[in-house]
């Protein structure tokens, strides 16, 4: 394999959610020079996921199948990884250790016990080194990420959310698609337009095509991103995503959480904040 290869890592569960991440990393990997996939199982050492899962040796006896049958499919070899510990921390951990780039997550949304609980998918990225693209339909046929919404707002972390923007468009000849809130405060407006102006620097330096978009007024921001992308028929929502999150978060759902498990089922890609 070759060092400077795009790294994806996809937890994998055995779920129909994880074999669309798998399309998408098929998807990604057929359009770059070189790309490597390992799929991660983990076994949940205990609590609320432990239980009615498979143990380790069923894991990697079952893992063993899914490298035939995705070979066989698919055309590609994977690696495959079986590890004790806790789906909120070990794969953004192995993540980070074996230099991912990015990690193909499928998600059925927010359902059941997580709308008491919180989205599980924000829990597995919040404190992630490593972006996570989140998926929950399998990638369009013809396309990938050729329209893709980004929100711009007055945070200080918008840079390193502009970098991947940009990352993706050069790649996928993506059009960018900026969404900017309807702010009242003035001081918070000034913060806008001075992130609106950085990011059209950027992009027109690099000849990315974008469009600039306005939030509607009394509508949550939100709300507002997901309804640009079902109007456009995005590809990708790009969004950043709280490097930590505190119990309120987990039983009331931080905002973004609304964006990655959005019913339009639109894929999200999370950038956390300051890494």
């Amino acid at each position: 394999m070759e060092n400077n290869a795009l790294r994806l890592l996809i937890p994998w569960d055995f779920t129909p959610v994880a074999e669309n991440a798998l399309k998408y990393a098929v998807k990604i990997g057929s359009l770059t020079t070189s790309a490597t996939v390992e799929l991660i199982n983990v076994i949940e050492s205990g609590g609320l996921f432990a239980k009615g899962k498979l143990s380790e040796k069923e894991a990697i006896e079952k893992l063993k199948e899914e490298f035939n049958r995705i070979k066989g499919t698919y055309g590609i070899e994977v690696k495959t990884t079986v590890m004790e510990g806790n789906i909120f921390h070990t794969i953004s951990d192995h993540a980070a250790d074996t230099n991912a780039d990015l990690v193909i997550m499928g998600t059925h949304g927010i359902k059941g016990v997580q709308k008491l609980t919180g989205s599980w998918a924000l829990k597995v990225i919040a404190g992630s080194s490593v972006p996570f693209l989140v998926v929950q339909d399998a990638p369009r046929e013809k396309r990938v990420f050729e329209h893709v919404v980004m929100p711009l707002d007055f945070s200080f972390d918008e840079k390193a959310k502009l970098q991947w923007a940009i990352k993706v468009s050069v790649q996928y000849k993506s059009q960018i698609h900026i969404i900017i809130p309807n702010a009242f405060d003035a001081g918070v407006q000034k913060k806008v337009n001075y992130n609106l102006a950085f990011a059209r620097k950027h992009l027109e330096s690099y000849n990315i095509p974008y469009e600039i978009h306005s939030a509607g007024k009394g509508n949550k921001f939100q709300d507002e991103i997901i309804n640009l992308a079902q109007d456009i028929e995005a590809d990708l929502i790009l969004i950043m995503t709280s490097g930590s999150l505190d119990f309120t978060d987990y039983v009331f759902g931080a905002q973004e959480q609304h964006v990655i498990a959005n019913e339009a089922k639109i894929p999200v890609m999370c950038i956390n904040q300051g890494t």
